[in-house]
This record gives structure tokens, sequence and C-alpha cells, in this order.
């Protein structure tokens, strides 16, 4: 504990871990938080989590063949993108909790590497062989060779896991941290702030948008966990 004027405050534990739940600007995941405290005031933290990554224009349309089994699909979607990245950053507390409040306040900014991962978003296509009959194959979207009347549906999502790729990257971050709870040992951990994104090359997920290099997220995040001397 810490005393002040006005009464105690309470230093978190040396060590902190947790679970959960991140959101971000452009879609949603998992993730794992670390706490190191070198003493009342500062220490260090980390985050690893691996979220999906959508743009606003990604939106189903529907089958042309609907009634004959094609399923919606998203128009001019070529990649599925998802985003594995961590976060390795100095943590300073602003606020502690205390007998008047049960939240404790710190800030934080870091760096680290970042994992841009690529699997391609297959479609089946209806190829005529005559009037009034076709066959089904599944392909990737091209622009050049079919239209919304040539797309059955989406096709299986566990095709394509063979061609994934992983492009390398680093992120950057600066975010509040709200830690709630008068009792130390449970770790309940809010996390809002905004991360910069840079990657090698850039990563595509619809053939009508270009591939995005670099660009700037809010991140919302809650961890569960414990914490120990």
């Amino acid at each position: 504990m810490l005393w002040a004027q006005g009464g105690a405050y309470i230093a978190p534990l040396a060590h902190e871990l947790g679970i959960g739940a991140v959101v971000h600007s452009y879609g949603w995941g998992i993730g794992l938080a670390g706490r190191s405290w070198k003493d009342d005031q500062w220490g260090w933290a980390w985050q690893a989590d691996l979220t999906s990554y959508r743009l606003r224009e990604e939106v189903r349309t529907r089958s042309a063949y609907r009634d004959q089994g094609g399923r919606d699909y998203v128009f001019s979607k070529v990649n599925y993108v998802y985003l594995l990245e961590g976060v390795y950053a100095y943590q300073r507390v602003v606020w502690y909790r205390s007998a008047v409040s049960a939240a404790q306040v710190s800030l934080s900014v870091g760096a680290g590497p970042a994992l841009g991962l690529t699997k391609p978003y297959y479609i089946e296509i209806a190829v005529p062989i005559s009037a009034t009959q076709a066959f089904i194959k599944v392909d990737t979207y091209d622009p050049q060779r079919y239209t919304y009347l040539d797309i059955v549906g989406e096709a299986d999502f566990y095709l394509g896991f063979d061609k994934l790729r992983a492009t390398p990257g680093v992120v950057g971050q600066a975010a509040i941290e709200v830690n709630f709870g008068r009792n130390p040992a449970l770790f309940r951990a809010l996390v809002v702030g905004a991360r910069l994104q840079a990657f090698a090359q850039g990563l595509q997920s619809l053939a009508t948008k270009p591939p995005r290099q670099m660009w700037l997220s809010g991140i919302l995040a809650f961890y569960i966990g414990n914490g120990w001397k």
C-alpha cells in the first residue's frame, strides 16, 4: 500500500496476466496481456492478439442462384485478412485504486512486430456447357472474367489454407488502461487506445480497393486474469 494525505492507495502487484477480447476499427479477435511492475509507479506491459480485418465495403451479396442452393457471398472479395500483433510498452500509473476509488488508471506507449495473414477467398462459378446446363468450378474472384451472374456463391471456408501468406510489419500503440476492483490479485483491465500499423507490402481484401500498407485504427480490449507478487 501507498500512504498519502487522505488515505491508503493500493499499488499493483509485481505481475499480472490475463486473456480477453479485442475489438478494433476493422475487426475483432482474442488477446493475451501481461504486466510486470518494476515499482509502485511504472512497469512493462505486453499484449499479443489475433484479430480479423474487414473493410466497411465488405457486405454480403444475395446469390443469383439462391433458389438452387447458392450461398450469399462478399462481391469482389479476394482474401480473408487477419492480423497477428504483439506490443511491448512502457506503462505508468496515474491514478491508484483506493478505499475511495476501485479503479487504477495507467498510460502506456509501445510498439512491436506484426504479421498480416491473407488466405484466398474462394467462390463457386457457374460454367455453361449448354443452353440449360452448367458445371460448378471453384476459383477466386477476377473482375476481368466474372460478373454477378457467373457467381453461384461462397465456397468452403477451409479451402486455401495451403496458400496462406504472411506479410511482416510493425505496430505502434498508445493507450489508457483502467484496472477495476480493489483487490490487486484480480486483473480486470479495460484498454482503450490507438494503433498505427505498417506492413512490408499492402494487404488486399477487395479487388475493387487498392492494397493497404499503413493505417491508423482505434482499439478496445478487455482482459480477465490474476496478479501475483
